[in-house]
């Protein structure tokens, strides 16, 4: 790769930067801060920033030397799963989740091996959020992770596992096929995936497949302190089905009942 490729790709990935820094803090923000959060020297920032204005996806207060996102941002995905980003109720479904549990809320998709995080709603106050956008999670070792394998043939989580664990330098973390499955079949048979710290210490989580019947599959999930989550699971588990039904209620006629997983089997498959 030469210097000028590395160096169209930094910026690209920058510019991606940028843009999910201000979907996170959700305000706008001077050069400053900017380059301080995401450890960019101020000059390069600056530079990249008027870029920004000049394409029109970035607006400049000239007296209060603040940016932020124009109307231009938003748009430039709209086209994608319209049925819940365009025309559905995807992304205030996911403010009603964080305003009934006070929680963190997530939005997660499976590219590759892992679980990125794609949205994440913010608890309300001071509480800390338990996740941040564009984190990533291994697809073993997150409930997450197993949710979307439950939606796998055996033959593909087999095959999955085992390249996995080939990959995984520390023995202790490898998993047992037939223990998986097991925990996969439990997943399929009640719709939802949770942790309260196996994986991660302290950190619980409760996910739910989003039902949808095109585009790429995603999760909902509910992420908050270990035993927080675990005692207020019946209660965290109701309000994600009753959440999940409000959001397709425009696009599909009959009645949803969660779990259907085998609905993204065939899907997931295809396209892993």
């Amino acid at each position: 790769m030469s210097s000028l490729d590395a160096k169209t790709i930094k910026s690209a990935e920058r510019v991606l930067h940028v843009l999910e820094y201000f979907d996170s803090k959700r305000t706008k923000a001077t050069v400053m801060e900017i380059a301080r959060q995401l450890g960019y020297p101020q000059s390069s920032t600056s530079e990249l920033l008027r870029c920004l204005v000049k394409l029109g996806y970035l607006n400049y207060d000239r007296f209060r030397r603040t940016y932020e996102p124009t109307a231009r941002v938003p748009l430039l995905g709209a086209w994608v799963q319209p049925g819940l980003f365009r025309h559905g109720h995807l992304l205030p479904m996911l403010d009603e989740i964080s305003r009934a549990t006070g929680e963190t809320v997530t939005l997660s998709s499976l590219v590759g091996l892992e679980v990125h995080y794609i949205h994440v709603v913010p608890p309300r106050g001071t509480a800390e959020p338990m996740a941040t956008q564009g984190a990533t999670r291994p697809l073993l070792h997150s409930s997450t992770g197993r949710l979307y394998l439950s939606g796998y043939p055996e033959a593909r989580v087999r095959e999955l596992v085992h390249r996995l664990n080939a990959e995984e330098p520390v023995p202790e973390r490898r998993v047992k096929v037939a223990n998986l499955e097991v925990e996969l079949k439990n997943i399929r048979q009640q719709g939802y995936a949770a942790e309260y710290g196996e994986f991660e210490t302290g950190f619980g989580a409760m996910n739910a497949l989003l039902p949808c019947r095109s585009g790429q599959t995603l999760a909902v999930g509910i992420a908050g302190v270990a035993h927080d989550v675990q005692a207020r699971s019946d209660e965290y588990l109701a309000v994600i089905r009753s959440a999940l039904k409000q959001v397709v209620r425009p696009a599909v006629k009959e009645e949803i009942h969660l779990p259907k997983p085998a609905v993204f089997e065939q899907r997931m498959y295809a396209t892993a």
